[in-house]
């Protein structure tokens, strides 16, 4: 068998999404090793307190070690060994001071300012998987080089588990004129929609969505619609239309004047909207659901009553995503399932990974 070519992994961090990423890497190396002959290797945990950092390869002890310390609220920072203030900038640096010439940075977390050190990851000719949507979402300025990079891949940003990055990749690759393209892009937004469907109360719905883990700590975070929003705006440019996140609009599910209050007034204060979007839903025809629309002019993002389309038929936390195109025009290319889950998500991290070690020389 000819020589594994070695692929070092740098892996920033270790949130939910990471820890299944790393389990995920563990458990399929070897059948990647065979089949493909790469080797995926850890070199690198980075959270926001430091890293752990070994050129040679972190054992898996230790990494499991570090999975457990993350799971139960701990920092990287606190485990043996770890580089105290540590960054992916500074790690990316020595690793390719030490001559690793094979690398990819994995980012799975949801934090902002991390272009300076994707950048650098590219300038030492390593390559980056994004699952965090920010760096995509940002000005159209610094957010282009991730587009059109050839080493850089975010499948796990719109859609978790769906080919959705992909097969729009697919389309354009080949020449396809994307016309507009429609979403359902929340599995959380999914899940409230369902419940408002089935006659709950709005305020009851955002409750119980909050209670199973589905909404972040503050409700306001996916109920604001900015994440559906950055989705939406990753897909316009892939499709070749260079907008701004100030091109979308963007219609939050609770008024202006909640936005200050603390999360328990918020909560406290839900049940007054309720009557509200009784009132909406009894007034239109249709179905509950909140959609991205989109085409090259800008796009909407906002709560809509649905009757034939497709969307209609989701339940639950299903994503859909339906491409109008010259190719597929008369019946848009459109893809459902899965659009929330660590291990769907964690799987196209990934699968990306595969497709950039696939690249490396």
């Amino acid at each position: 068998m000819a020589e594994l070519r070695r692929i070092s992994l740098i892996v920033v961090g270790v949130g939910n999404v990471g820890r299944a990423f790393l389990a995920q890497v563990a458990q399929t190396r070897t059948s990647l090793a065979d089949r493909y002959g790469i080797w995926l290797e850890p070199i690198a945990l980075l959270d926001s307190s430091g890293a752990l950092y070994d050129p040679a390869g972190l054992p898996m002890e230790r990494i499991q070690e570090a999975a457990r310390a993350k799971a139960n609220g701990r920092a990287l920072a606190d485990l043996k060994g770890a580089q105290l203030g540590a960054t992916a900038s500074t790690v990316v640096a020595e690793a390719s001071d030490a001559g690793i010439a094979r690398a990819i940075m994995i980012d799975t977390t949801a934090a902002d300012g991390m272009e300076s050190a994707l950048q650098h990851a590219l300038d030492s000719g390593y390559g980056v998987v994004l699952a965090n949507k920010r760096p995509l979402a940002g000005s159209w300025a610094v957010a282009r080089r991730f587009f059109e990079s050839p080493h850089v891949r975010f499948e796990a940003t719109v859609g978790a588990g769906l080919p959705v990055i992909n097969t729009l990749r697919y389309l354009v690759d080949t020449g396809d004129e994307i016309y507009r393209i429609e979403g359902a892009l929340s599995g959380t937004l999914g899940y409230l929609c369902s419940r408002l469907e089935d006659g709950e109360p709005f305020s009851l719905a955002v409750g119980m969505a909050r209670s199973r883990g589905y909404t972040e700590p503050d409700p306001r975070d996916d109920l604001s619609g900015m994440d559906v929003a950055r989705k939406a705006l990753i897909l316009a440019r892939l499709a070749g239309w260079e907008m701004e996140l100030s091109d979308i609009r963007v219609d939050p599910l609770y008024p202006a004047e909640m936005a200050a209050l603390s999360v328990d007034e918020f909560m406290a204060q839900l049940p007054r909207l309720d009557a509200d979007f009784a009132a909406y839903m009894g007034a239109l025809a249709g179905v509950p659901r909140y959609l991205a629309e989109i085409d090259p002019r800008g796009g909407v993002v906002a709560l809509r009553m649905v009757g034939e389309r497709l969307a209609a038929q989701l339940r639950g936390t299903a994503n859909l995503v339906s491409f109008s195109t010259r190719r597929y025009n008369e019946h848009p290319l459109t893809l459902a399932g899965p659009g929330a889950g660590l291990e769907v998500t964690a799987a196209a991290v990934l699968q990306d990974c595969v497709q950039l070690a696939h690249a490396c020389p």
